[in-house]
């Protein structure tokens, strides 16, 4: 990692190519098993892995991407995933992930309705989209950590706006804890895929939500 800073015991830096193995393991870990979405799409570990991968060389190209190691062990224990909204997505991606087919119809109705309403360009919007904190280093601040870093170095490179899918309960108060505001939410009891509610038995949570917030003073 090119580090940021270190805060009680944890190193915060800017994904590097041989940071992405150690990323790809953890979140394809913590998505298949605790995103709301993941769990009930039965998105398997493999597939969220060979996702990632297919998004590292982008992350690693826009500088973006925020990753937390434990200093004593020597361990990754937290990584947000992030990239430029305003460019586009690598390929491969369906492929490598056939079963993220629904999670990625139901972020399409927040996003490109987003899109056409704010002006989105290459340069203006930071997009964070994969947040994980492995579950022994959980309770420690690493999420607010990373969405404070990842923040703070998008803003640094002239973005104007941050915005996210906040899918579960954890994330969105992590998010709305860092400043971001609610834009708008797809309900899982309603969102139709291939003729079945395929998230409707996702409890506790509403449904994801796009959320903003305006970065050196921007107008969302």
């Amino acid at each position: 990692m090119r580090l940021l800073h270190v805060t009680d015991g944890v190193e915060y830096g800017l994904l590097q190519l041989e940071d992405a193995p150690h990323m790809v393991r953890l979140l394809a870990e913590v998505f298949s098993r605790s995103e709301p979405m993941a769990v009930a799409a039965n998105l398997p570990e493999a597939q969220v892995a060979r996702m990632v991968e297919c998004l590292v060389p982008k992350a690693v190209a826009e500088q973006l991407t925020v990753v937390a190691r434990d200093v004593a062990s020597g361990q990754l224990v937290g990584a947000l995933l992030a990239d430029d909204f305003g460019t586009t997505p690598p390929e491969g991606l369906d492929a490598a992930a056939p079963l993220f087919a629904p999670v990625g119809a139901l972020l399409d109705t927040l996003d490109e309705p987003y899109r056409a309403s704010a002006a989105v360009a290459p340069g203006t919007h930071a997009h964070l989209f994969m947040l994980g904190v492995a579950a022994h280093a959980a309770s420690r601040g690493i999420a607010g950590q990373l969405v404070a870093a990842c923040t703070a170095q998008a803003q640094a490179l002239g973005y104007r706006t941050a915005v996210t899918e906040a899918t579960g309960a954890a994330s969105q108060q992590v998010f709305r804890r860092t400043g971001f505001h609610h834009v708008a939410t797809a309900s899982y009891r309603d969102f139709v895929f291939g003729g079945e509610r395929v998230f409707s038995a996702i409890m506790g949570v509403e449904g994801t939500m796009l959320m903003t917030r305006a970065l050196g003073g921007a107008v969302l």
